[in-house]
């Protein structure tokens, strides 16, 4: 136990000889302690300048490449230092011009119109134009040979049918938005009104969806005709909402395509509708019943459904 200044200067001669003598042993090892300090902080010193690699670390070697190169400088946003923001190449005929004149002089108020300008500087703004719908009328004649009295008419292009009330191209905007974004009935006849000026009803874009399926019917045979003709079959199927009652769409994916359809049943007699006499080598798909009745000579657990799988 350390002695105070007080119990110092009550000891003798002889007791401070003495307990100087037990000190002897602790201030040498205070010594090769104070050394090993002063070593241990230069090596340290060391170490941080030197950078880290898989030698001297505990770091995996794919980072040594990583961890060794200097740091990327990152990229600012927007446009490089000393250009116009936004700057984009002029268009040599624009759809618009405006003037801005030089008529009197802003100081002295003198008559400038007559002058030719010293400097035209042109600026381009690109803007949408008024989003406006055009009405076409058709006007077929119908004529009646006086030789044999047939009545003839004229023949109409292709897309402005007699059938038709609305373009090819206002029906496949309403098929984009329901079908690429997934926009409700309510929610096309909103955009379309606020955005296009054509005011549709639900049921004319349920109408206008009816005849592109029946376009895309033929399309869809053809795919599924590619699809089968695989030799590896990716398949899953999950629920579907139609007409307020489960349905399932089943999914198909094999290298030259992917085919998909919406059908009321989940059993494997939809595998056999759209695979017909056809097999595969090898089935990816899960567990469930159906799935596992595919015509194929082998069968794969699909991958996702093991990573996912309670375990």
């Amino acid at each position: 136990m350390p002695l105070t200044s007080e119990q110092l200067d009550q000891m003798t001669r002889e007791e401070l000889l003495a307990w100087f003598k037990t000190m002897l042993p602790l201030l040498a090892e205070v010594e090769l302690l104070r050394q090993r300090v002063a070593e241990l902080e230069a090596e340290n010193e060391r170490l941080k300048q030197k950078s880290t690699n898989s030698s001297n670390s505990s770091q995996p070697p794919a980072r040594d490449q990583k961890i060794n190169q200097p740091p990327k400088k990152r990229r600012k946003h927007g446009p490089p230092f000393g250009h116009a923001k936004y700057a984009r190449p002029l268009v040599e005929n624009p759809d618009r011009v405006i003037a801005a004149p030089v008529t009197n002089c802003q100081q002295c108020q003198a008559d400038l119109s007559r002058l030719v300008p010293d400097q035209i500087k042109r600026r381009q703004i690109t803007e949408l134009p008024p989003v406006k719908p055009i009405v076409i009328e058709t006007q077929q004649h119908c004529l009646t040979c006086p030789r044999c009295q047939n009545i003839n008419q004229g023949s109409l292009p292709e897309g402005l049918e007699a059938a038709r009330y609305f373009g090819p191209q206002l029906e496949a905007t309403v098929v984009f938005y329901k079908q690429t974004q997934h926009l409700s009935y309510e929610r096309i006849v909103a955009t379309m009104r606020e955005l296009h000026g054509v005011n549709l009803s639900e049921g004319a874009i349920a109408s206008i969806l009816e005849r592109a399926g029946e376009q895309a019917t033929p399309v869809a045979a053809a795919i599924k005709q590619q699809v089968i003709a695989g030799q590896v079959i990716r398949s899953d199927e999950t629920s579907a909402r139609v007409e307020a009652r489960n349905w399932w769409q089943w999914v198909f994916i094999s290298e030259h395509g992917i085919y998909h359809t919406i059908v009321p049943t989940r059993s494997a007699a939809e595998i056999a509708e759209v695979m017909g006499e056809l097999a595969v080598k090898v089935w990816v798909s899960d567990c469930f019943s159906a799935q596992l009745k595919a015509p194929a000579a082998s069968f794969q657990l699909c991958l996702a459904h093991q990573l996912r799988a309670p375990r």
